[in-house]
């Protein structure tokens, strides 16, 4: 139940801020105005001051306003910068995209690893998988953040029949929906040119600059389960990490 509830806000506060962004795409709130105060806002949409401040905060995430003490929010951008920040303290942040971000399907189709897949997958050549084909957005109106490819064994193909498919990690649900827990995780970042393939989908040119994220699940006896490949146009997408250097114990 309490699962159940955590998912509901989230749908309820993401709901709120889409329809805030919309609003100020189409000027019903200026730049240099100011959005109603969190009470009308929790008034208007039947929300609680919590889900609310959590849909302000996504927007101020996305650059399109700032909030000021005794003054409330104050709208600085009719459209969120292309660029989307992706800050991470852990290991394990890096092993899953921002809870802002999400994937929309493109298209599924089973696919065989020639030399080339199976180099860049790190699997033997000939090897079946079931390929997912996704955008990754951080809203409805904004371009897309990156391309998304991930290959899973055909087994786990019904991750795709989620309702959360497209804001849960994979590696996440077939964890829930097969038992196929994560012993091992590589990941690996590198540049290269725009695949003409996806060039159009992301609206780039093919061969201008791109950052490539290729993440690497692996289970019981090494056995690998799942390889994402993102790949994310110039200046759309940056990791920050925050690094701590641990205190000794005193003696």
């Amino acid at each position: 139940m309490a699962e159940r509830a955590k998912k509901t806000r989230a749908s309820r506060y993401r709901a709120i801020a889409t329809r805030l962004q919309a609003e100020i795409r189409l000027g019903k709130h200026a730049v240099g105005d100011l959005l109603p105060t969190e009470t009308e806002l929790m008034a208007r949409h039947r929300a609680s001051r919590q889900t609310v401040r959590e849909a302000l905060r996504i927007l101020m995430d996305q650059g399109l306003i700032v909030r000021r003490a005794g003054l409330g929010s104050i709208v600085i951008a009719a459209e969120p910068p292309v660029l989307f920040s992706h800050s991470v303290k852990s290991l394990a942040e890096w092993l899953r995209y921002s809870n802002e971000t999400y994937r929309e399907i493109v298209a599924t189709r089973d696919v065989v690893a020639d030399r080339k897949l199976a180099g860049l997958l790190k699997c033997e050549p000939g090897r079946n998988w079931f390929l997912i084909e996704s955008v990754r957005r951080a809203d409805q109106f904004a371009a897309p953040l990156g391309w998304v490819e991930i290959y899973v064994p055909r087994k786990f193909a019904g991750v795709v029949k989620r309702s959360d498919h497209g804001r849960a990690p994979v590696h996440e649900q077939i964890a829930k929906m097969y038992g196929q827990t994560t012993e091992y995780a590589q990941m690996e970042i590198f540049a290269r040119s725009m695949p003409a393939p996806i060039a159009k989908a992301l609206g780039v040119k093919a061969g201008s600059p791109a950052l490539t994220v290729v993440r690497r699940y692996y289970g019981l006896r090494e056995e690998l389960f799942e390889v994402t490949i993102t790949t994310h146009p110039e200046g759309r997408y940056t990791y920050t990490m925050d690094m701590q250097r641990a205190l000794r114990p005193r003696l």
